[in-house]
Parts: structure tokens; sequence; C-alpha cells
């Protein structure tokens, strides 16, 4: 990072993965270019970012030194630590609060149910009895959650059907702290993408409808097809949470859209999987507006740049194929754009995505859909 650059502009990422990777494309666009602190020499972001710092037990303190602002692209830090180096004058956006309240699934429930907002039922497991309690209040089927992140890849959520599955979660997850929360019958999945700067300006895109299978999520559509009124009542019930976790940067709030009306699912104190189609999709992506916002610059503008865009998650099968093989059969798609995060291939592994706009949802998923076809070998 060059020597001279003012002081508001030493910004550094804790964590390079994939986010890491598009908010430092982002950031270099702008003039501005951040440090990273990396976990592998093959991590995503590292790649493209050589002057990259790598973890040990005594880098983060003098990672903290050397940038005037720290963001973080994951939920595995240590929060003693994070709460210790603003205690001692660094400056984390988010800060303390936002973060422990992503990290930290069962503080953040406790919090919102006690502000009002709309959460499942839920309790702290710390054993047999707190479950079979919970379910004789409110039934199986019961979602177990894993109240901190694991590794990548790590499962962290569990929808047991009867008492004896709940038995093996519990047992194969004796090693980690869990919570209960009442099972929803979901409509849809949402995600709102929020920027916020230091003092509460804020913007919306708009909101996400996200597709899973089997915990990963490998579509998002936008517009959501939701109503005028739901969409309201989703960005206006994320801003509100950005305001009362004094979130900085891009806070993600995760929905469910159930036959009740809206739910909270999770949040994310960083960039977000559904926010990639922001890159394309809008004027200024979730990651230069990350960016902007934790070193209190002024927002970019978030409105749609087409009625219709489609974003399909490229992810790892089981022959291993790279899709950086196939490259040139995607780039055939025209109207599609692709990303690739470098990663080596494996199943499961999420290592790219593919974006497409169009006049419709039906068009902008089908050049979407062909791309990433291409990318695995495939024809549509």
């Amino acid at each position: 990072m060059p020597a001279d650059l003012p002081a508001l502009y030493r910004l550094g990422i804790v964590g390079a993965g994939q986010i890491a990777r598009m908010t430092h494309q982002a950031a270099l666009k702008l003039g501005i270019t951040p440090r990273l602190l990396a976990e592998h020499l093959d991590d995503s972001a590292a790649q493209a970012a050589p002057a990259a710092m790598f973890s040990h037990p005594d880098t983060l303190a003098a990672f903290a030194e050397y940038c005037e602002v720290l963001t973080v692209e994951h939920e595995r830090l240590d929060l003693g630590l994070v709460q210790m180096m603003e205690d001692n004058g660094s400056i984390l956006r988010p800060g303390t609060k936002t973060i422990r309240a992503a990290f930290d699934k069962l503080h953040q429930r406790r919090i919102l149910s006690n502000r009002g907002f709309p959460v499942p039922a839920f309790s702290e497991v710390r054993g047999p009895d707190d479950l079979f309690d919970f379910s004789s209040a409110h039934g199986f089927p019961v979602v177990l959650k894993s109240v901190r992140a694991g590794l990548p890849g790590q499962r962290a959520v569990w929808i047991v059907e009867n008492r004896t599955e709940a038995l093996r979660v519990l047992a194969e997850q004796a090693d980690r702290e869990l919570m209960a929360e009442s099972f929803q019958a979901i409509v849809k999945e949402l995600v709102v993408i929020v920027a916020r700067r230091p003092g509460g300006n804020s913007r919306t895109y708009a909101v996400a409808e996200v597709i899973n299978q089997d915990g990963a999520c490998l579509e998002i559509r936008t517009p959501a097809p939701i109503g005028h009124r739901v969409a309201i009542e989703a960005r206006e019930l994320a801003l509100r949470l950005a305001d009362e976790l004094d979130a900085v940067g891009v806070l993600a709030v995760e929905l469910f859209l159930t036959t009740d009306g809206l739910i909270l699912n999770e949040l994310a104190a960083r960039p977000h999987n559904a926010g990639h189609v922001t890159i394309e999709g809008s004027p200024t992506s979730q990651f230069e507006n990350h960016v902007r916002a934790v070193l209190d610059l002024p927002l970019g503008p978030t409105w749609a740049n087409a009625p219709a865009a489609v974003t399909i998650n490229v992810i790892g099968g089981l022959e291993g194929i790279d899709p950086a093989n196939n490259l040139p059969d995607a780039l055939v798609v025209e109207g599609a754009q692709v990303h690739l995060y470098g990663k080596r291939p494996r199943p499961g592994r999420k290592l790219g995505h593919v974006t497409a706009l169009g006049d419709d949802m039906e068009q902008a998923r089908e050049l979407a859909r062909r791309a990433e076809a291409a990318l695995h070998g495939r024809r549509l």
C-alpha cells in the first residue's frame, strides 16, 4: 500500500476470500489499495493482492496498527480480541456492537427480540433437556443452529424431525454452542442489502430472492417477486435494524417471507452472496458502497440497471471440472457476466458466479443458466 495515501484511505480487510477479492477490486477502482489479512497463500483475494499479510497469533494487532480503518470479511474472529482492539483505539467498521450481533446468533436473537423485531421463537441448547423443553413448547421439526460460524464449508444448520435426529446432532456437534429455533413455513427467502455510513446515511438495494438447496445458495433474483408493499416493509425493517445496531458498511439482512409475514433469519455485517448481483445490476455495487461507507465517503446510487437481474453461483461438482478450463465457452453467451474466484475445484465449493440482466426474469435467468452450464461443460 503506498505510504503517502491519506490516513482516511488506509483500509485493511480481515479475510481474503471471494468477498475480500471483490471488495479489493471495488476499492482499486477508487484509487484505494486495501491491505489484506489472509489465512492461506491460495486464498481468493490473496492471489490478487501480493502484499497480503498472513495470519498468526500476533498478526492482527500489527495489521491494525498499519491500517486506519479495519473491516472484516468473515465471522471467525475472536469477539474478545475484536472488543479489545476497539477499546485500544482501532477503528473497526462495522464496530463491535454490529459484529457481535452478526457473529453470535444467540446474542443477536436476544437483543432483537428485546427490541421488538420479528424473530422466530428460540432457546439456548446446553443439552438434551433444553432441546426437549423447547420441542415440547413448539413441536417438531426444530431448527438447530450453531451459535458461531464454523470453518468454510462446515454445516451450521440442521432441521430435526424428532428426538432421535435431535440427539444425533447434539452428539455429533458436542464441541459447538447450539441454539434451537421454531421451524418456519417459508414462502420465499429474501435478502435486503443496506449500505450505511457513520452517522446513519443509508441506502438499500432492491430486495433479492435467494434460491437455496441443501443449505447452499444456488441463485439470486432481483427484484424479488413479492409485491410493492412487502418490498417496502422489508427495506424499512432492514434500515431500522441497521440503525439499531449502528451498522457501518454493508449489512445484509436475511428474511423469511412466511404465511404470517416477514421473519428475520440471519445478519451478515459485510458484503453478502446475495449482493453479487449488484456488480452489474446497480450503478454502484455492494462492494464499492461497502468501501465508501466504511471510509465515510458519499454512497453511490443503488437503483436497478435493468428490470431483472439473475445471479447463478458456480458450484464445484463431483466430476471435479475446473470451470476456468471452459471459460471461452461461457464467454460466448453474450449478455452474461462471468466471475471466477481462482479457487481449486472440489465438490460443493463456490468457484464463481454468473450474472445476467434482462427485460424480464426469464430472459435474465436463461442467459445466466447457459453461461453457468458452459462453465461445467454442459449445453442447455
